[in-house]
């Protein structure tokens, strides 16, 4: 079965003139006589009543040998000029190896709450299954996975400006993507490799595809995959900022230990950053925090002055303007937060009470800055 992604498409704009097709614009253009040119074997010509002058063979065109087909083929108008293909290492954490002819980016890990491997194969995944891409084979265990076929259809510009129809050359190509991880895995390679091709004609043709063409369509592969990663990455942490500052509801509650607390309904991560916005609305200034531990030492100076807070009360917190510890941690899902004095001593259940209307219209807010 094929499966069909669009990559890779021209087109062009005819403006009282022909558009060059891929192919031409690939290959030098213009005269070829240089080709012709012979090297002068004989030396200068000089008359017998001078002196032959010293010769240096510096400049000697070198002589290509006859068996080097590959040398014989690379002039004139064989001699490929397109610019090589560039891996985009758009992912926060991934870069290129220099130096490397081979399609291979690597990636750290930024997520400690997955797999760095699971994370990747996930990407790839997601990105085959968008585009309708099938899977011909996955070995999970050896980290290799091989594409069914990739249709590509190129647009073949008219010969003439008048000539408004568009015709499309059809070629196919299966991919293997292989995964290196880290002992320590937290550093990962993803590689790719050109496996199985078929050109317009529908000829299986893989041995005829030069190194520049291989590596294009390797890298060219290769860079969807990454985008597709990059635009997750972005999306997913678009998402996370719009439920941060949209709010959170909370409940009273205990934590681990049985002391009383606030439990948010939002995972841990999300409820961190939320937690010091309310923090700063309630009064608090954050002297060390430790996202680890889940710990947070503040120092309370009173209400703040915004107008928000006059939809509460006009006095301040039931507290002493004093330094506090704040207990955060995760509760499945949720979160809980307990609120303690300097020696690490919960707060008592009717302190808690008494500050959880404020606490929870603050955390539930959506006018909180982010």
């Amino acid at each position: 079965m094929k499966n069909v992604i669009l990559y890779g498409s021209l087109s062009c704009l005819l403006v009282l003139a022909g558009c060059s097709s891929p192919s031409q614009r690939e290959k030098v253009s213009g005269s070829y006589d240089y080709l012709k040119t012979k090297q002068l074997t004989d030396g200068f010509e000089v008359p017998t009543d001078l002196q032959q002058p010293l010769r240096s063979n510096q400049y000697d065109l070198p002589i290509l040998e006859s068996a080097n087909e590959d040398a014989e083929a690379l002039v004139g108008q064989n001699m490929r000029i397109s610019s090589p293909r560039l891996i985009l290492p758009l992912v926060s954490g991934s870069n290129v190896i220099e130096g490397s002819e081979d399609a291979v980016v690597t990636f750290d890990k930024i997520n400690d709450r997955e797999a760095l491997d699971k994370t990747i194969w996930d990407k790839v995944l997601g990105y085959l299954e968008k585009n309708n891409i099938g899977v011909e084979n996955f070995d999970r265990e050896n980290n290799v996975l091989t594409t069914d076929w990739v249709v590509s259809r190129t647009e073949i510009p008219a010969d003439s400006w008048y000539d408004f129809t568009s015709e499309f050359i059809e070629e196919s190509r299966k991919f293997t993507l292989s995964l290196e991880l880290a002992p320590h895995g937290r550093i990962a390679s993803l590689s790719n490799e050109i496996v199985a091709y078929i050109d317009q004609d529908g000829n299986s043709a893989l041995n005829s595809l030069d190194a520049i063409s291989e590596r294009s369509d390797e890298v060219e592969f290769l860079n969807y995959i990454i985008a597709e990663y990059d635009f997750g990455i972005r999306l997913a942490r678009s998402e996370r900022i719009a439920k941060i500052r949209d709010g959170f509801s909370t409940e009273l509650g205990f934590n681990a230990d049985g002391d009383s607390a606030y439990i948010i309904n939002a995972g841990y991560n999300n409820a961190w950053p939320r937690l010091l916005l309310v923090l700063r609305k309630m009064g608090f200034d954050v002297i060390d925090l430790d996202q680890s531990s889940g710990l947070l030492f503040v120092a309370y100076n009173g209400n703040d002055d915004g107008w928000f807070s006059g939809l509460f009360s006009d006095e301040e917190l039931p507290l002493e303007k004093d330094n506090y510890r704040i207990l955060v941690q995760r509760s499945g899902e949720r979160t809980s937060v307990t609120f303690k004095d300097d020696e690490n001593i919960s707060f008592d259940i009717q302190l808690v009470t008494d500050l959880f209307p404020i606490f929870q219209e603050y955390m539930a807010s959506d006018n909180l800055d982010i």
